[in-house]
């Protein structure tokens, strides 16, 4: 009788097999599903481009002192291990596509892939000294663009740079900021720079040319900003506020502006909700999926890292659900503050 059921598993039609791969959500059950024997491994592709919930990567160290990568997995709500005790020195920037981008410092920037172990090192040609790496981008989108901050003669400048990993070609700019930028968004040819406390900049990527300067959205009244992020999503700037209820540890509310353009003037306006999206924010950016194509997942929702106490040096994942206003924490993650990648093998 078990003989019998095993063939009839195995003789399962390869595009039956193929539809239940896609309505998996979590790569990793892909994987686990193409193990079960040969029919199915090559019915199932691992590069299969249907959506796929994003993983929480961070990082950490085992009692030999070699460098370990977690990944969160929303599906199965459970942490996993990644050994890469060669990338110890350097440091989470963000992600493109399905690789984390690493800085060495003083000058070396690559992509790595956690699952393929891929390394794949990004010609930079910045100016003399620099000191810090942000990306920019929207990891779905095919234009790698990253913010660079750089110290030359005791003063801190800000520069941007992009990059079509078609051409490998660079474009640099001076931006004119010195110490007081905070996140910074490249869609479709332009920079849109938010300052801390001060106004919004779009600047052309190809000029280097400021087109637009927006000022801040009001928040007379709010309690205070704990925290600010700023994204692409659908064709759209999102600008989030994160503020903190007082005197409730694990409660909070979101202001969320899009940045629209009216009779020739862009302005912030606020909006209740993001209907079908979930958002996933990293430590100033973040992207977003639908939540249509995940059954089991809610849409209105926000996921995002903060620790109880500013003293502690671990962070919690959250969930926010703008609906109705409310904030839970994720169960099996403990760890520091870490960055959202959609994992693929390519």
């Amino acid at each position: 009788m078990v003989e019998d059921e095993s063939c009839q598993w195995s003789s399962l039609p390869s595009d039956l097999i193929h539809f239940i791969s896609t309505k998996l959500p979590d790569l990793s059950d892909r994987v686990r599903l193409r193990a079960v024997c040969k029919t199915w491994r090559s019915s199932i592709s691992i590069s299969d481009p249907s959506p796929r919930l994003p993983w929480l990567l961070t990082r950490t160290y085992n009692m030999d002192g070699n460098e370990e990568i977690l990944y969160y997995s929303l599906s199965s709500q459970k942490t996993y291990k990644i050994y890469c005790p060669h990338l110890k020195d350097a440091s989470f920037r963000g992600t493109f596509g399905g690789s984390i981008v690493f800085y060495r410092y003083p000058r070396s920037v690559f992509l790595f892939n956690p699952l393929t172990r891929l390394e794949i090192s990004v010609s930079l040609s910045p100016p003399k000294y620099f000191d810090a790496i942000e990306v920019a981008s929207n990891p779905f989108r095919k234009e790698f663009a990253v913010v660079l901050g750089c110290t030359q003669d005791s003063t801190c400048a800000i520069s941007f740079g992009f990059i079509k990993p078609d051409d490998g070609l660079w474009v640099i700019h001076e931006s004119g900021l010195v110490n007081n930028w905070c996140d910074c968004v490249y869609y479709e040819g332009k920079y849109y720079i938010n300052e801390y406390g001060a106004e919004t900049r779009i600047m052309s990527a190809t000029t280097g040319e400021v087109v637009s300067t927006i000022p801040s959205p009001d928040q007379t009244g709010f309690n205070k900003i704990e925290c600010q992020y700023m994204l692409e999503t659908c064709g759209e700037i999102l600008l989030i506020y994160r503020h903190k209820i007082a005197g409730k540890m694990k409660q909070y509310v979101f202001d969320i502006y899009r940045l629209d353009e009216a009779r020739g003037d862009y302005q912030w306006v606020k909006i209740r909700g993001i209907g079908d999206r979930m958002l996933f924010l990293n430590s100033t950016g973040g992207f977003s999926v639908s939540a249509s194509d995940f059954p089991g997942f809610r849409g209105n929702c926000i996921y995002f890292q903060a620790a109880d106490l500013p003293s502690h040096n671990y962070m919690l994942l959250r969930q926010h659900d703008l609906e109705n206003g409310t904030t839970k924490i994720l169960p099996n993650f403990w760890g520091g503050c870490g960055t959202w990648i959609i994992p693929n093998f390519g």
